[in-house]
Parts: C-alpha cells; structure tokens; sequence
C-alpha cells in the first residue's frame, strides 16, 4: 500500500470521526436542542434538586420531552425549569408537574395532565411540586418507628407493673386476715342478697298493685286528676292575671317616682338648706331665750318690770298728743307747699314782705313784672 492510500484512508477516518463527534454534540448536547422541534415550556418548582440537563419528561411512563437548562426565580423563591416537548405529544396548560427520583436518586419530571385547560404552546408555564427523598423518607420511618418500639416497650413495662401491683392486691389481707379475694366473694353474697331483697320487695309491690281496692283507689284517682289539672290551669291563670297586675302597679308606681327621683338631689339640696336655716334659727331663739332668761337683761325688765311698762305707756300717750299738736303744723306746711308749687317766685325779698292769699286768680304779680305793668 503506498503512501497516498493511506492518507486517504486517514482523512476518512478523520472526516469519519468529525462527523460522529459533530452528530454526538447536536444529539446529547444543548447546541443540539436549540434545532429540536418541538413545544418549550416552563415548569415553576420549589427546588430542582437532581435535575439537569437532558433530564426525562414523562406522562404516564412514557418519555414526551427533557430538560434544557434551569434558571433560578428572583430572590431565589424557587426554580424555572425550561422544558421541550417533542411535537408529536401534548397536554392541557392546566396540568402540574412533578419531581420522581428513584432509589439510586436519579430524578425525573412526571406530567399529571389536566383537564380544563388549552392545550400547551410555546412559553406556557405550569406549577410543579418536588417529591420526597426516598433516602429520607427511609430515615423519618426508622425513627418514627424507633419511636413506636420505644412506646411498645414502655407499654410493656406499665403492664408488667400493673400485673404486679393486681397480684399484691389479689394476695394482700387486712387486718382481719382476709385477703381480697375473700373480701369481693363475701361483697358478691352481699349482693346476692340484696338483689333477693329487692325482688322481694318488687313481688309485695306487685301484688299490692293487683289488689282489686287499690287498683279501684288508683281508677278514681286518674280519674279525678284531669279535674285536679284544671283546676290548677285555672289557679295558674289567676295567678298570671294577678302577676300581670302587681307588673302593671308597679309600673305606674315607677311612672310616678320617676319625677321624685329625678328631683331628688335637688329636694335633698333644699332639705339640707332648710335643716340648716332651721338649725341658725333655733340657735338664735336659743340665744334671745337666754337673753331673756337674764335678770338684768333689757327683754327681762321689759316682760317682767313694771315701771318699764308703765314708761312705755307714758311715751305713747305723750306721742300721741305730741302728733295732735303737730296736725296744725303739718296743715300749715301743706298750705306752704302749695303756694310755693303755683307762685315759685313768691320765694324773692319782695315776695316774704308781702303777703298774699295764696289762690290762683289772687291777682298777685309777680316782682318781676311791676315794672312793666308800670
């Protein structure tokens, strides 16, 4: 084989080895995912934990897309998960997702589809939900049932104690010397005994309720017992229109204490002001009896000395007679008055020196004026 064979050779092996790698990237890698076709949508998680790139989309089992790349939502509230659905499948945009991961932690996007919605396009979102770590969902049963043998043994342990303390119970004695059973089997004939008493009894009951007297005796009395119930109906509507009307007195009793007692801090008010005037008044009678009561007081001498009264008397006598007397001297200043109102300027030199009468048309002129008459 020459040389130019296998440079041939060679370069098919090259161009061979380019094409597979280029086919391998376009297939297993994001380049390639950029030329699928298909529906890209977005699945909102709470985490993403074990999903990459390339990650299985299911729906029923069946493997309808993957995983293109993962993107975290602002303030990291949660994961954007971009998904392509491969054309040929396609489900409602009311659908939700869910994270499945198996024992060896491989994780995987199951659709449960919905049933209301549009069918899916492109930059639809739905809400998916993370399952439970199988690791620990293992990890919270073996403590939880760590727990229950923990409870299993400590319930075994309080019956264990109650066996015991039933057994002391069982074989303790009293003071007597007789032990509990001896006690509940003399309690039990107790019983019987009693039991036997109140049949007894409930048998002489019975035969006293077949006695023909007592059965006639018990007839008249339910006879009787509706007359008995009107009569107490009736007595109970006496009563009731009697309630009514003690209800309808004191009513108008509250209508007209009702003013009083609005009044009544004001009547009280007064009240006090009048104990307390009477309370002054009765001190200064208190003090004119006492003044009274002296002997050498002024009230004293006047009720009971008689020259007092006797002075008295004279006073009123002179003052009567002192009033007759001035009867002329009042007469006269009316007079006086009188002619002053009708002839003011009688008041002058001229009017002093000469008299006049007094009257209206006395023809007197008045000083000022002779004169002129003149």
């Amino acid at each position: 084989m020459d040389e130019r064979q296998q440079e041939f050779r060679v370069g098919i092996m090259v161009v061979v080895a380019l094409a597979a790698a280029v086919v391998m990237v376009f297939k297993f890698g994001e380049i390639g995912n950029h030329w699928k076709s298909g529906t890209r949508i977005d699945i909102v998680l709470p985490s993403a934990s074990g999903i990459y790139p390339e990650t299985p989309v299911r729906m029923s089992g069946i493997r309808i897309g993957q995983v293109r790349s993962t993107d975290l939502v602002a303030e990291g509230r949660g994961v954007v998960v971009h998904v392509l659905i491969e054309s040929d499948y396609t489900f409602r945009n009311d659908s939700s997702a869910q994270i499945t991961r198996s024992l060896l932690g491989d994780g995987a996007i199951e659709i449960t589809p919905g049933d209301k919605g549009e069918s899916i396009k492109d930059g639809d979102r739905i809400v998916g939900r993370t399952a439970s770590d199988p690791t620990e969902i293992v990890a919270r049963v073996e403590q939880r049932l760590s727990s229950t043998l923990v409870s299993f043994e400590k319930t075994g342990q309080q019956w264990a104690a109650l066996a015991n303390n039933l057994n002391r119970v069982l074989e303790s004695s009293g003071a007597d010397g007789v032990n509990t059973i001896q006690r509940s089997a003399m309690a039990l004939e107790q019983f019987t005994r009693t039991m036997k008493s109140a049949e007894d009894t409930l048998n002489a009951a019975g035969s006293l309720i077949a006695d023909p007297r007592y059965q006639q005796q018990l007839r008249q009395t339910l006879t009787a017992l509706p007359e008995l119930l009107s009569e107490t109906r009736g007595t109970l509507r006496s009563v009731n229109t009697v309630i009514r009307q003690v209800d309808s007195a004191m009513a108008n009793i509250n209508t007209a204490t009702a003013p009083l007692a609005r009044q009544s801090q004001s009547m009280v008010t007064r009240l006090n002001q009048s104990l307390i005037n009477i309370e002054a008044m009765t001190g200064e009678l208190a003090t004119v009896a006492r003044l009274a009561n002296q002997n050498d007081g002024t009230v004293r001498k006047l009720l009971t000395d008689p020259s007092v009264y006797r002075n008295v008397n004279s006073t009123a006598a002179s003052l009567a007679v002192l009033l007759e007397n001035l009867k002329p001297v009042v007469a006269d200043l009316q007079v006086f008055s009188d002619k002053v109102a009708r002839h003011p300027e009688l008041l002058g030199v001229r009017g002093v020196v000469r008299g006049s009468s007094g009257l209206k048309d006395s023809g007197v002129v008045p000083a000022a004026f002779e004169g002129n008459n003149r």
